[in-house]
């Protein structure tokens, strides 16, 4: 399917979905997060929303479910769905699954963590569709999953989310989406986990899935390239308002990847390192269970570097990065920190920036609470220094002193992964190992945080482990890159050979659906 209206996709007259004059903002007061928002969708139809991190488009999204997140509220405003109200409870329950199908950010916080996938979409195919024997239940989720890219097997629909990886857990997320017949899809980021294989993938799926005439879709996403070809019009917010709108055959600011200010590979780094510090893994094997996920693993990270972790969605390289953090425990081999002498006595070792930042902190804790426990109990600070050292790692994450308030439901999802990142940095970490950090992220604010990444190395001799699917950063970045495949090392090299000249197939194929990295690569 090609965007802007051109192919059998027919925009039918009247909108499907309507929002008018919505202002949203805290309970307790202050700014708006969003302020007289305005949209309409019509059957048929696909808009796009840009905009930096933070400027409302989650928040506008989850408008159209009759959602608002903890702490805010509707101050004025219309929203409406299939002429129904989704902020009044006899539509909403009318509308949720059946009319309008959600597919967010954290996928894996929708999904019940004591369930296993197969009976939770299984429960979504009964209350959201007429199919109800269980043969056919039981097709409908096989069907689904292998939609998706998933194994449809006894074995993986007996799987708990815990042992899924973020891109499966994303879409598993999809197949729940589609799992009735959804008139309306609001898909904020969904492919923000996977790999550019399987994003590709998932785009021709939502492709068909929006071939139907009466079919409809909501996207938010920090690609450009895709919203240009995928919809029909686009709208941009900034600071919670509607600034620019128009088609998406129209040059519109859009916000495009921005290019570093850093060097690029091979660029000088700091001298003052030893090649004896530094991460050491050898012979790891892991698993989840009784299911093998990591094997054989071996891989050095000198103190000071940044190496890159790439691989398919489910090669392994979540649970890598917990057992670097020492938050899985290895069934075999070891993976070890070892410290130059002018690290003895300073902060911890090792620190994981999770993929998802939702999990990752405390839903009932204020970001203060979250920010302070380190800098006081690792750091030891007084508590007048640590909350001056608090604010001061906001700024650095781009976040202002007014996020101290807040607890992580009440932000979004790129404003949770900063924090999330801020916390880290206050446990003045050695080595970080960054899981995704910036896949919930615009390109300018994800080029700052790498940017801020690149000064602390040069400033403290931070050691970076960056877990990505952009091979664009990985190409600005990182001096060298490690190839996961069903859980081996399958190709590890310097950047500038392993994207030039692959040599395993799986390497090739991962280029092949990411572009040229290199173009963006500054001379």
């Amino acid at each position: 399917m090609t965007g802007n209206g051109t192919t059998a996709r027919r925009v039918q007259d009247g909108p499907l979905a309507e929002i008018s004059g919505l202002t949203v903002g805290p309970v307790s007061g202050g700014p708006p997060v969003l302020h007289d928002a305005c949209l309409s969708v019509a059957p048929g139809q696909v808009l796009g929303v840009v905009g930096r991190s933070g400027s409302g488009k989650s928040s506008l999204a989850h408008s159209l479910l009759g959602h608002v997140r903890p702490g805010l509220e509707v101050r004025s405003g219309t929203v409406r769905v299939a002429q129904l109200d989704p902020f009044a409870p006899a539509d909403a329950g009318r509308l949720r699954g059946r009319v309008v199908s959600f597919l967010g950010q954290d996928p894996a916080s929708s999904l019940n963590p004591a369930l296993q996938i197969g009976t939770q979409i299984a429960e979504a195919v009964r209350l959201r569709s007429a199919v109800r024997r269980v043969s056919e239940v039981r097709a409908r989720v096989e069907e689904l999953l292998l939609s998706v890219r998933l194994p449809a097997d006894r074995a993986f629909r007996r799987r708990v989310p815990w042992q899924l990886s973020g891109g499966q857990a994303q879409r598993v997320g999809l197949a729940l989406a589609l799992a009735g017949t959804p008139r309306l899809l609001v898909l904020d980021e969904p492919t923000s986990g996977l790999d550019t294989v399987l994003a590709d993938a998932v785009r021709g799926l939502l492709a068909e899935a929006l071939c139907d005439g009466d079919r409809a879709a909501l996207l938010v996403s920090h690609d450009p390239a895709w919203i240009a070809s995928v919809a029909d019009e686009v709208i941009r917010l900034e600071g919670g308002r509607t600034v620019t709108a128009g088609p998406a055959k129209r040059p519109v600011p859009v916000l495009p990847r921005a290019r570093s200010r850093t060097a690029g590979p091979g660029a000088r780094r700091p001298q003052d390192v030893t090649a004896a510090g530094g991460l050491h893994v050898r012979g790891l094997h892991a698993a989840h269970g009784r299911v093998a996920v990591l094997h054989d693993v071996s891989l050095t990270v000198p103190a000071g570097s940044c190496t890159a972790v790439v691989g398919p969605s489910g090669s392994g390289k979540t649970t890598l990065a917990r057992c670097l953090a020492g938050l899985h425990l290895p069934a075999r081999g070891s993976a070890r920190w070892r410290e130059t002498g002018a690290e003895r006595g300073r902060g911890t070792a090792v620190q994981l920036v999770a993929q998802d930042a939702r999990g990752a902190l405390n839903p009932r804790e204020s970001v203060r609470t979250a920010l302070l426990r380190p800098l006081r109990g690792i750091g030891r600070r007084p508590a007048d220094d640590a909350l001056e050292e608090a604010v001061r790692l906001l700024g650095l994450v781009g976040l202002e002193e007014a996020v101290l308030t807040r607890r992580p439901g009440e932000l979004s999802g790129g404003q949770r992964q900063r924090v999330a990142l801020a916390r880290t940095l206050a446990a003045q970490p050695r080595a970080l190992v960054c899981d995704e950090i910036t896949s919930a992220l615009d390109p300018d604010t994800a080029s700052g945080i790498l940017d801020l990444l690149d000064s602390l190395r040069s400033t403290t001799g931070l050691t970076v482990v960056m877990v990505t699917h952009d091979l664009t950063a990985v190409a600005r970045r990182a001096e060298r890159v490690v190839v996961l495949d069903g859980g081996r090392v399958v190709e590890d090299g310097p950047v500038e050979r392993v994207l030039v000249t692959p040599e395993h197939p799986r390497t090739r194929e991962l280029l092949a659906h990411a572009g040229d990295p290199l173009l963006a690569v500054p001379e």
